[in-house]
Order: structure tokens, then sequence, then C-alpha cells
């Protein structure tokens, strides 16, 4: 994916701190934190558990990154203008889409 200027201003903005984001947050901090205890409790101390341990910090980190630059808050939410479709187009738009998602899982079938 190339980078563009939107992108990078999503990237390095700073973030954003409100009841919802922090909330999840903090159940991504508490499984990574049971999941860490677990490695911990069962793998014996070596290189290979420090690893483990760390690959849960960075899973965090990373976790924490996607809700900062793309969780839409629900007072953030614009809402969607209603989408006018006519019942016959939107049974054929269907069929299309069913058809087309069966060639691509059976493309040998055909």
């Amino acid at each position: 994916m190339a980078i563009s200027p939107r992108e990078i201003e999503i990237r390095f903005a700073p973030p954003k701190t409100d009841g919802d984001r922090i909330a999840i947050k903090a159940r991504i901090c508490e499984a990574a934190r049971e999941l860490a205890l677990l490695i911990h409790e069962l793998v014996p101390g070596s290189r290979e558990e420090s690893q483990a341990i760390k690959a849960c910090e960075i899973t965090v980190q990373w976790a924490h990154a996607g809700i900062d630059r793309r969780y839409v808050a629900r007072g953030e939410r614009k809402a969607l203008a209603p989408v006018l479709i006519d019942p016959e187009d939107a049974e054929a738009a269907c069929l299309s889409a069913v058809a087309e998602a069966d060639i691509a899982a059976r493309p040998a079938a055909l």
C-alpha cells in the first residue's frame, strides 16, 4: 500500500482518549496480561519465554495503535445516507455477488 499524506496524518495524530477507546484498550491489556502470565507459568524460563512475552507486548502496542488510528467512537460516526435500490436491481446484485463468491471459492469446479 502506498503511503499517502492522509495516511501519514492518521499514523502520527495524537491519540484520542475517550471512554470507548480506554475501555477497549483495557480489555486488550487484560487479555494480554493473562496470556503473558500463562506463558510465564507454562514455558520454562528461557529465550523462548522472553520472546513470547515480548510478542504479547508488541501485539498490545499494535492493537492500541489500531484503536487510536482507526476506531470511530459512537459520537464521531456519521449517519449513512439511505441507498435507494430498485428491488429487482438489489436481487440481481445479490445473485451476482453470490455467483462471484462461489467462483472464487471453487474455480476448479467450472
